[in-house]
């Protein structure tokens, strides 16, 4: 009986311990000199994980997306001293929503799954938006939330409906200018998928809080994924409450 009781409080361990056992990664997107250059694709690696970032374009409302199947991959990622946008839309080097026959958005593919932990953006103003979705195997897109405008001290109903914190840090910036740089982080990140589609939560040639919305340019990436010991204590955990089972069930019959 004793020896049930340490088998099972072991497979009960292991399966919990992956909860907690997350490696943090950050991954920058800037080439470092101030001349841009433009790519079909970027990949960057990081404790071997590898996050590949395409350009896509759409036609939709941005907040009404549901399927990556509602995007193309065209245009070229423009990469720049600090980050990355898409070559072909009005506010080069960023990635906006201007115009109805040529909305933008960056994929970023990781080579396994990863969970967002926090983002960096930069070349914003204060009528910006951020819109984040999570990608399905099917393709089905999930709404990981959206900060409304990105500027530090956000508030209003869009803060409450977000996965990503309701604050921006970094210094404040000015609006009309395109140099502003803020970080957020996410409230609960914790799902996991391979893909994420970036974009403007506003259509840009549509006033959002009395002005044009566009983009912004994606600086960085700080991702978690499962130690590869997690894995393992996953895996042998599911075994130990399988060899449970039948060594109870054996009992029973004899």
């Amino acid at each position: 009986m004793f020896r049930n009781v340490v088998f099972a409080m072991a497979a009960a361990a292991a399966i919990s311990a992956p909860a907690s056992a997350v490696t943090a990664l950050s991954f920058a997107f800037g080439s470092g000199v101030a001349a841009t250059t433009n790519v079909a694709s970027l990949a960057r690696t990081t404790g071997g994980l590898t996050l590949t970032a395409t350009a896509r374009q759409f036609t939709a409302f941005p907040a009404s997306l549901t399927s990556l199947s509602q995007t193309t991959a065209t245009g070229q990622i423009q990469r720049s001293l600090s980050g990355i946008g898409i070559n072909g839309g009005a506010s080069n080097p960023q990635m906006d929503t201007n115009f109805p026959g040529a909305r933008e958005a960056i994929l970023i593919s990781g080579s396994s799954d990863f969970s967002l932990r926090g983002l960096r953006l930069s070349f914003i103003d204060n009528d910006d938006t951020l819109q984040v979705y999570g990608v399905r195997a099917d393709g089905s897109l999930v709404n990981l939330g959206y900060p409304g405008v990105v500027r530090r001290g956000l508030t209003g109903g869009n803060a409450g409906l977000s996965l990503l914190a309701g604050q921006a840090t970094g210094t404040d910036f000015n609006a009309g200018l395109n140099g502003g740089t803020q970080s957020l982080t996410l409230v609960n990140p914790t799902t996991y998928f391979t893909r994420y589609l970036f974009t403007s939560r506003e259509r840009g040639d549509a006033a959002y809080l009395g002005t044009l919305g566009q983009g912004y340019r994606l600086d960085s990436l700080t991702v978690g994924v499962p130690e590869p010991a997690s894995w393992a204590m996953l895996i042998a955990g599911f075994g130990l409450v399988g060899a449970a089972k039948r060594r109870r069930r054996i009992t029973a019959a004899a």
